[in-house]
């Protein structure tokens, strides 16, 4: 089939969602299927401090090299387009919608008749309730990556949507330090700036854990710049490579998520396959993949002293890390790639026919 993506902007930044799509546009081209990448330029596209022809070309441009944090298969074709419509959409069989804002964009074309809707949360985060559920009477092929999401988005579509949950690549994601044999003091976290991901809880919580145990030592990675009040005992990762990453999470022996609302938290994914332990906020998403007290330890989002005594009890406690570290390595290799990637296929199939 001819596949194309449309996501919301062109970016530079490691973004969840964008590197899902990245990773399906790569293995959908290696069954076989012609897969372009569409991003919505006008979004931010005409930069204030630039003449709109200048702008236009800077986005192009763009597109052409980005992202240089992912190794996009050359033969994914890239679109830089300012308006979606018929006339500037590339021809292709199935066209996936891959944000609220995109959504009804991909819903008014009239050339392609396959359409798909890759739902990966529930961004009233970033639109109204009201406006992310319209999304969903579309009247597109809506594909979730969780069933607490199915339960939402079911509420308004006309027919089920399928759930197709994100596969963990362990090739790129895999144990290099023997469990058992990393120090208990050292915890990796995701920093955000946006005030959904709990990112200041999480560096709250490291500051008073810090008191406590002095030998306490935090990684964490992002894509904003360091931020200027982060103590300077805590190192900062700027858009971390996915070695990186993988380095990150190996010189770990706990993974630290503070997310308030997350459809799925990939990076706690990627953690657990690295073979760290996981303690997180109790959010919708981490139930997809994970079991509070098996492979994971779950605390109150927000609650600055539930995280710090979760995380005690973690430091402290080096049977019970092990346990549920090596738990949550195994549990977490039933997500695989290879399974997902076929659910995925199966379900932009063209009217149940893959030719």
């Amino acid at each position: 089939m001819k596949i194309v993506f449309v996501l919301p902007d062109v970016t530079n930044s490691p973004i969840g969602g964008y590197k899902m799509v990245y990773e399906y546009a790569n293995r959908l081209t290696l069954l076989g299927h012609e897969v372009g990448i569409v991003f919505w330029c006008a979004n931010k596209a005409v930069r204030w401090w630039l003449p709109k022809c200048i702008s236009h070309v800077y986005s192009q441009g763009c597109v052409k090299i980005f992202p240089s944090w992912f190794k996009l298969n050359k033969a994914v074709k890239k679109y830089c387009i300012f308006n979606i419509n018929d006339k500037t959409m590339p021809d292709c069989d199935v066209v996936i919608a891959t944000a609220v804002r995109t959504a009804p964009l991909v819903a008014a074309l009239n050339k392609i008749k396959n359409k798909c809707y890759f739902i990966q949360g529930y961004e009233n985060w970033s639109v109204s309730s009201e406006y992310a559920n319209n999304t969903y009477m579309l009247g597109l092929k809506n594909i979730v990556i969780a069933d607490w999401l199915k339960i939402i988005v079911d509420k308004y579509a006309s027919v089920p949507s399928v759930v197709v949950k994100n596969g963990i690549d362990f090739s790129v994601f895999d144990i290099d330090k023997d469990i058992d044999k990393r120090n208990p003091y050292t915890v990796a976290m995701l920093y955000h700036s946006a005030e959904y991901k709990g990112s200041k809880y999480g560096v709250e919580g490291l500051k008073r854990l810090k008191e406590k145990y002095p030998q306490l030592k935090a990684y964490l990675f992002g894509t904003v710049k360091r931020p200027e009040d982060l103590p300077n005992w805590i190192e900062y990762t700027y858009n971390a490579t996915e070695k990186q990453l993988r380095n990150i999470y190996n010189n770990a022996a706990i993974f630290l998520y503070n997310t308030i609302v997350e459809g799925y938290g990939l990076t706690g994914a990627e953690a657990m396959a690295c073979g760290c332990m996981y303690v997180s906020s109790d959010y919708l998403g981490v139930h997809e993949y994970t079991e509070n007290g098996r492979n994971v330890i779950l605390y109150e989002p927000k609650n600055i002293d539930s995280l710090v005594e979760k995380m005690d009890i973690a430091i402290r406690n080096d049977a019970l890390r092990i346990k549920i570290a090596t738990q949550g390595y195994k549990d977490i290799h039933t997500i695989d790639w290879n399974i997902q990637l076929k659910l995925f296929e199966e379900a932009i199939k063209i009217n149940g026919d893959m030719t």
